[in-house]
């Protein structure tokens, strides 16, 4: 088997394969951990203006324009269990489980499997990953998607297997459904798989891919009324939440200055103290490098989004969730002696790992969000301090922060509706 220097570089002693056992094992760790972590906090109803939104969309149409894939799956959940707001929490802790299973298998591809482990379980209790787990949103099939790809370009560098160009295309086509964003800030990372597996080799997963998104894509035109009335409709999405939230409409200061706040906030607020391992990280990673790709994937892996999050917009904390891959790595290999040879017995990465997640989990569990509070208080308790579990069962006020809060909207907002079962019954509103 041919040898993995960019894995070996970071990694000595390494063994990337998992068998099945192993991943049947961090599956089931993996769904126990979220039913007993999600279901006793999960937010009992809509509270924010996103997942009213989001049931009024499945009240309209099977298929809706936008999040197609993730709208479409909670309507059916939804109906099936006769709940459906309950239908968005058992859809987002199933995400939750399979993104916690698939950052898993990314970090075995880089870190001995004791600090994997470990460093999964430091996303699990991130306090936004924990959030997003137990309410309305589709933020956490970001870093299933992205840790995934990130996991086969590893593998597929080291040893290539027909299945790996194919398995990416299957995961991002189901992401580009999920999410739009997911297919168009990962697509650079799918197309470095398809370069391994260049010429004869990529044409079939190209092919898949395409077909896949054209599986969904193609129903959800003919439910909205057709290829005008879904560009009319997205040109005016791109216009009002894109071009009026940008740099080119308001300028550094009020877009991206603000957005450079809101991402280092959110990100602060899903790794805490693990950031620390940051820059340790970064140092090993290029350490007596005799090869780029690691460093270079992970760099490719968070451009996108970071261009677009500093030029365009950045809303809520959930969009950070396109950097915890990368992030969730540098911590992995920069936290202790993970990622370097010697004794595992003498290894303490783990432990400081898991000594991060309990202080992590502390602040879920213990931080109470002051929407009252003036000033940067309030704003940061409104826009990232509101991930707690506090947070889930408390209705915000109906009004935005003032400090970070996106530079064009209005100061206040109208009044958040109750939520009424009645209100929004999917069989009987469909067209």
């Amino acid at each position: 088997m041919a040898e993995c220097p960019e894995v070996q570089d970071v990694s000595t002693g390494v063994r990337p394969d998992v068998g099945i056992k192993e991943l049947l094992a961090v599956f089931g760790s993996a769904l126990a951990f979220v039913v007993l972590t999600r279901l006793p906090f999960a937010r009992p109803e809509p509270f924010e203006w996103d997942e009213i939104g989001y049931i009024e969309m499945i009240g309209q149409y099977r298929l809706p324009m936008h999040h197609t894939l993730f709208l479409g799956l909670v309507r059916v959940i939804g109906q099936w269990i006769g709940d459906i707001y309950g239908g968005f929490v058992v859809l987002d802790m199933g995400m939750s489980v399979l993104a916690l299973a698939s950052v898993w298998w990314w970090l075995r591809s880089v870190v001995r499997p004791n600090t994997a482990v470990a460093a999964t379980a430091v996303l699990a209790v991130a306090p936004t990953f924990w959030t997003y787990g137990a309410m309305a949103g589709n933020y956490t099939a970001i870093p299933l998607v992205g840790a995934f790809l990130l996991g086969v370009v590893v593998r597929t560098w080291r040893d290539p297997k027909p299945w790996h160009p194919y398995a990416a295309a299957a995961i991002l086509a189901f992401g580009a459904g999920y999410r739009q964003d997911i297919g168009t800030f990962w697509s650079p990372v799918f197309l470095v798989i398809l370069w391994r597996h260049r010429w004869k080799a990529a044409i079939g997963p190209a092919a898949l891919f395409v077909g896949l998104n054209f599986a969904w894509f193609l129903p959800m035109l003919a439910e909205v009324g057709g290829w005008t009335r879904y560009r009319e409709a997205s040109k005016e999405f791109a216009h009002t939440a894109g071009y009026m939230n940008s740099v080119f409409y308001l300028g550094l200061v009020d877009a991206s200055a603000r957005y450079v706040v809101k991402l280092g906030l959110a990100t602060l607020w899903t790794f805490g103290l693990a950031l620390l391992a940051v820059p340790f990280g970064v140092a090993r990673l290029f350490r007596g490098r005799r090869d780029w790709l690691l460093p270079a994937i992970l760099l490719l892996s968070v451009l996108p989004a970071l261009a677009f999050h500093l030029t365009i917009h950045f809303g809520v904390p959930g969009y950070v969730f396109h950097y915890v891959p990368a992030l969730i790595a540098l911590v992995a290999i920069g936290v202790g002696k993970a990622s370097e040879a010697g004794s595992v017995r003498r290894d303490r990465a783990p432990a400081r790992l898991l000594a991060v997640a309990a202080i992590s989990a502390a602040v879920f569990l213990g931080y109470t969000p002051d929407y009252g509070q003036p000033g940067a208080r309030g704003s940061f308790d409104l826009s990232i301090g509101r991930c707690t579990r506090v947070g889930l069962v408390t209705r915000p006020p109906d009004r935005l922060p003032s400090v970070w809060r996106t530079a064009n909207s209005v100061s206040i907002k109208k009044p958040i509706p109750r939520f009424s079962e009645e209100r929004v019954v999917p069989s009987n509103r469909v067209n």
